[in-house]
């Protein structure tokens, strides 16, 4: 590694440092230091902007745009009252019941992304109204994605299924996936378990019925509104639209838009509700770990690893910096075409078919676990639901990091 690289990655732990010890928006801090950076690493500074994540952006405002309007329509609180109705006064079953739920859809080949941005809204919904724990319904639900992510029929697992073939290593796609999810279900139920799952089992079944909406009365529960309905068509259609690949922001955006003119929504308000700290805090870090890969870090670092002889620390080093880029990298497919590979040349010589599918398991997994990051899709719209909650993005934080640190020690170790 040259000078700058140890500048670069040491100001990226300055970036972090200022914005816990002043209470500052992360993004703010990230986005003068990406100047700072590009002056002293002599990157054009036209090319700092190459790395403003659009698409990103484009869908957490598209997705809160569209699920705000919904929310005001009374819509989601029907969603949630007859979920919390169904639940029968078990409220630790609501998060394994949108896992399952998101599981299913990825399971059938829908991008994980497609799926939670159509889960994750309610299962927030959930959480407040049922006083769950945002980190817990957030993450639970996202591990379902995680799950029905590499099932053989979706991308995800094609990439790795790929990837196995063209190295010449024998992977076992049934063994793959049954490993992928009894670790991602073990994932599921740790952070179940560290944000209050033992307390959501210990309250039991409920003595009351769940109370009764502003909007409505409990016997007549599904007589919809008008604006209910035009709410439910606007959803209706953004899932058939996300579910037959079209991009989920401008989706969002399309339908949104549609149901905005249909109720009149106030426009002010429209614009107030949608999550502006969050959109610059995620813009302003992304533009930062784009900087990191003009000046060559992340290349530098990924040649240091290749160049060691020891094929298990090239596997572990490998995974390491996946996960690494997996938190920052909107797109896990592209974190897996780039880690995969190496880790399956790792694996050329290992004999043993079953060993090599739970390594390549455990090297996906290592990846797709970190969609609960806060700079990531998926903890990125847990974080937008509830506006840059400070509790929740330190619980996400502090999940990632374990993450990061503590799951690629599997592919050593095993």
């Amino acid at each position: 590694m040259t000078n700058i690289h140890i500048v670069a990655l040491v100001l990226l732990v300055v970036v972090f440092a200022i914005s816990l010890w002043r209470g500052i928006n992360l993004g703010l801090v990230a986005i003068p230091a990406s100047f700072l950076l590009a002056v002293l690493a002599g990157v054009p500074q036209k090319r700092i902007f190459t790395s403003f994540p659009t698409d990103l952006v484009m869908l957490i405002l598209g997705v809160m745009y569209l699920w705000n309007l919904v929310r005001d329509s009374g819509l989601a609180e029907l969603i949630v009252h007859q979920a919390a109705a169904m639940s029968r006064g078990r409220p630790w079953l609501l998060p394994w019941t949108t896992c399952a739920l998101t599981a299913f859809i990825c399971a059938l080949g829908a991008l994980p992304i497609a799926a939670l941005v159509i889960t994750l809204p309610v299962a927030l919904e959930i959480a407040r109204r049922e006083k769950i724990r945002p980190a817990l319904m957030g993450i639970v639900t996202i591990q379902g994605g995680c799950i029905g992510g590499l099932s053989p029929l979706n991308p995800w697992a094609k990439v790795v299924v790929a990837q196995a073939a063209k190295g010449g290593v024998t992977l076992l796609p049934m063994h793959f996936f049954f490993c992928q999810l009894a670790i991602n279900f073990t994932f599921a139920l740790l952070a179940f378990f560290a944000f209050g799952g033992a307390e959501l089992i210990g309250r039991g079944r409920r003595r009351n019925a769940p109370s009764e909406c502003a909007s409505g009365v409990g016997s007549s529960r599904l007589a919809l509104t008008w604006q209910q309905r035009a709410a439910l068509a606007a959803l209706l259609g953004f899932m058939a639209l996300v579910l037959t690949r079209h991009d989920v922001g401008l989706s969002a955006f399309s339908m949104g838009i549609l149901l905005n003119m249909a109720v009149r929504a106030d426009p002010r308000k429209v614009i107030a509700d949608l999550p502006w700290s969050m959109v610059v805090m995620i813009s302003g870090i992304l533009i930062y770990i784009g900087m990191l890969e003009n000046v060559g870090v992340l290349k530098a670092t990924g040649e240091l690893l290749q160049s060691l002889e020891q094929q298990s620390l090239v596997r572990v080093g490998m995974t390491y910096l996946g996960t690494l880029m997996a938190n920052f990298e909107a797109s896990s497919v592209v974190v897996l075409g780039l880690v995969i590979p190496v880790v399956t040349h790792s694996l050329a010589n290992e004999p043993s078919a079953l060993l090599a599918s739970i390594q390549l398991a455990l090297s996906a997994t290592s990846i797709v676990v970190i969609t609960a990051s806060p700079f990531h899709l998926g903890g990125g719209l847990v974080l937008a639901e509830l506006h840059g909650d400070d509790r929740t993005f330190k619980d996400l934080l502090k999940w990632t990091v374990a993450l990061t640190l503590l799951v690629p020690l599997g592919a050593f170790l095993i």
